[in-house]
């Protein structure tokens, strides 16, 4: 009983083991993929560089300094400090209505926040690129595993056949066909190789790695996975998709630039201080200015009142914009749920009935033709339907992991946290 205790402990440990190990390898390469990834770094820059502009749009614009030059003869040109009577030094600026560049700055600051979305959005969906790919690359593995697998078995038929065939209870052509099978096994993991291949190169593509870099053998990427309600799900969905709080900065951004067309019917300031120097005298002068600018003019307010209609309308095509992808978030959501618990029924009727099943069927087809009790063609039959039942239980395992892959992509969460926030 001790003993049978320890070993349990150990198989359980060894799981953890493997299983640990797995979601290592891929979290290395996640974090990786988000490092290096050309696509990503370029959407992160850009959302930088919008943050930028709000200093930018907040700011006066600079003032301006010069000298006028007053009552020059025309024989001192073009020499303006030849017997000039007068020169004028001056400095002025311009000075925004207060509260324009508070709301240019607001909308400024929407868009760097609406591009961090952005980033955000594209960061879920290079992490489900790179799983789905990864979960693709396991498979492939375990075809050519199987591959590899069957080539052994069909040898050891091609034996059974010939030793049947010596003794005159096998016939010639299944030593035949048993060798035809084998080679159409040989060709598949050809082809195989190269879907290999290819599978890698796309990983590698996402990692921004050299294409052909190799890969690691996977281990099984099984996990269990909670049963979630579909409403649960959404209502977290509708609070953590970075497309839908991309959409809600996009509308925030156009209400504060309607906010700064409506203010550009206030007039800016302009002033300006001036000093003027009288040559030849000693009653030297300074002087003030202050001017405004007048948009209500009737060859000018169109201008202004245009930009205020078509900010209204760019919110109100935000607000169906955000309305459409609350639609989309609930499709995505729904759609993810399905492919998930789909996938999972696939798989735990192919690991525990499909499978054994196949296995028991061909162990007794096997032991019915070393006695004679029936033909080779059976014996094929048993064993290319525990072929498929083995790719039917690695693809649906398959299919399983990349519905959650998609599944945490249509929440904005990885699984981890999904389960942290429905807990």
């Amino acid at each position: 009983m001790k003993n049978a205790v320890i070993t349990i402990l150990i198989l359980i440990a060894f799981h953890s083991l493997h299983a640990q190990t797995t979601n290592t390898y891929l979290d290395s390469l996640i974090s990786e993929a988000l490092l290096n990834n050309p696509q990503l770094k370029a959407a992160r820059f850009k959302y930088l560089s919008e943050e930028k502009k709000i200093k930018q749009v907040t700011s006066w614009e600079a003032p301006q300094i010069g000298i006028e030059f007053f009552q020059i003869p025309t024989t001192s040109f073009p020499n303006p400090l030849k017997n000039n009577m007068e020169m004028d030094y001056y400095i002025q600026q311009m000075i925004p209505f207060p509260g324009k560049l508070k709301a240019m700055g607001l909308s400024a600051a929407n868009n760097a926040k609406m591009r961090e979305e952005q980033f955000n959005a594209l960061k879920n969906k290079i992490i489900r690129d790179l799983k789905s790919t990864f979960y693709e690359l396991y498979f492939v593995q375990r075809k050519i595993e199987i591959n590899k697998e069957n080539q052994e078995l069909l040898k050891q038929f091609i034996e059974i056949a010939k030793k049947q065939y010596e003794v005159g209870m096998g016939k010639q052509p299944d030593i035949i066909r048993a060798q035809t099978e084998l080679s159409s096994l040989i060709n598949d993991e050809i082809n195989l190789y190269k879907e290999k291949r290819d599978v890698e190169t796309m990983l590698n593509t996402i990692l921004n790695r050299p294409p052909y870099q190799p890969f690691n053998k996977i281990e099984k990427i099984y996990e269990e996975i909670p049963e979630y309600n579909y409403q649960q799900l959404l209502s977290l969905a509708l609070s953590t998709r970075p497309e839908l709080q991309e959409m809600n900065y996009n509308i925030e951004m156009y209400k504060s630039e309607l906010k700064a067309s409506k203010l550009e019917f206030y007039p800016d300031i302009m002033a300006r201080v001036m000093y003027k120097n009288m040559i030849d005298t000693k009653n030297d002068f300074w002087s003030a200015m202050v001017g405004v600018n007048i948009p209500i003019a009737f060859w000018s307010k169109d201008k202004y009142g245009g930009k205020v209609e078509e900010n209204e309308l760019n919110i109100k095509t935000a607000e169906e914009q955000y309305n459409s992808m609350k639609n989309m978030i609930s499709y995505e959501v729904q759609n993810a749920v399905v492919k998930l618990e789909t996938n999972r029924n696939l798989y735990e009727l192919n690991k525990n009935t499909v499978v054994p099943q196949a296995e028991q069927t061909l162990q007794s087809t096997l032991a019915a033709y070393k006695t004679g009790k029936t033909e080779f063609l059976m014996l094929i039959d048993a064993y290319r339907m525990l072929f498929m039942a083995k790719l039917d239980l690695y693809m649906s395992e398959m299919n399983l992991m990349q519905a959650v892959s998609q599944l945490e992509q249509a929440v904005g969460l990885p699984l981890n946290k999904i389960k942290e926030s429905l807990e």
